[in-house]
């Protein structure tokens, strides 16, 4: 169910992601400014996050303590303090890969590889943005409307996947640069090696709970291009069904990466044709 203060940074954010593509389409930047703009962007955006997110907490030692139903384990603190960044936050996910990508897509100038990067970049752009938006994290951790449209967490989240889908869009219908199918096999390649490792982090970065050396359950987890828990929120409790759902994502994925590709081709198509026309 979606709360009224994330309807409303949905509103915000397609107004900013239609003005910023017709912005750009009126201005006619070059690829390089473009991509500049959106490094920078980025980059104040991954700062902002960074020191929003990180608390500064104690260093403690365990001890057991005497209750009245027994023992207990409790957490002593030893004087000294430490900043601390969660694991959901580092810059592992999709969007966040962006920064990478732009640094990237600027040292490689030109070149069948950075052709290549840049239709990763519509595709996870533009889905990954767009995910981010609709099903955003981040909507369960304020109150209010009020309290959603203050918090700079929320700003810097908005405004982010905004740039990041405007930058995908610019890249798949105004960017004349080669985004098309003929990519499509390279970026399926590319979108697996960036899943594949997250079906190891995701288990790395969790904290199991062990009872007689044996895991009984989980005390906290990441869930990186979501490869262990759907972005619906469907409880799977048999691994049978996760690797239906693991199924059903890659079918859904395959189908939507190879329509994303074959609308800029086919315009691509009609405006060669179009300018033929015309001479």
């Amino acid at each position: 169910m979606y709360s009224t203060g994330h309807l409303i940074w949905i509103g915000i954010s397609a107004v900013l992601i239609i003005g910023g593509f017709f912005a750009i389409r009126v201005r006619k930047p070059t690829m390089d400014q473009v991509l500049k703009a959106c490094l920078i962007v980025g980059v104040v955006s991954e700062v902002t996050k960074v020191f929003s997110v990180t608390s500064i907490l104690p260093m403690v030692t365990p001890e057991i303590a005497a209750t009245e139903s027994g023992q207990a384990l409790t957490y002593v603190p030893i004087g000294q303090y430490t900043p601390y960044l969660k694991m959901e936050h580092l810059p592992l996910e999709m969007c966040s890969l962006m920064i990478v990508f732009l640094i990237a897509a600027l040292l490689l100038k030109s070149g069948i590889w950075r052709t290549r990067l840049l239709t990763l970049m519509y595709i996870t752009g533009t889905i990954g943005g767009l995910m981010g938006i609709l099903l955003s994290y981040i909507a369960t951790e304020y109150n209010s409307a009020a309290e959603f449209l203050l918090a700079p967490r929320a700003w810097q989240y908005f405004l982010y996947h905004s740039m990041v889908v405007t930058l995908g869009l610019y890249l798949g219908f105004e960017y004349n640069g080669g985004v098309s199918l003929w990519h499509w096999k390279s970026t399926m390649i590319g979108l697996l090696l960036l899943d594949l490792p997250t079906f190891y982090l995701n288990s790395i970065f969790s904290q199991p709970a062990y009872l007689n050396g044996e895991p009984v359950g989980i005390l906290y987890r990441t869930n990186f291009f979501s490869s262990y828990v759907n972005p619906l929120g469907l409880v799977l409790t048999e691994k049978w069904q996760w690797f239906a759902y693991l199924g059903i994502r890659l079918l859904l994925a395959t189908a939507l990466i190879t329509l994303m590709l074959w609308i800029p081709t086919i315009l691509q198509h009609r405006k060669a044709k179009n300018a033929d026309l015309t001479l």
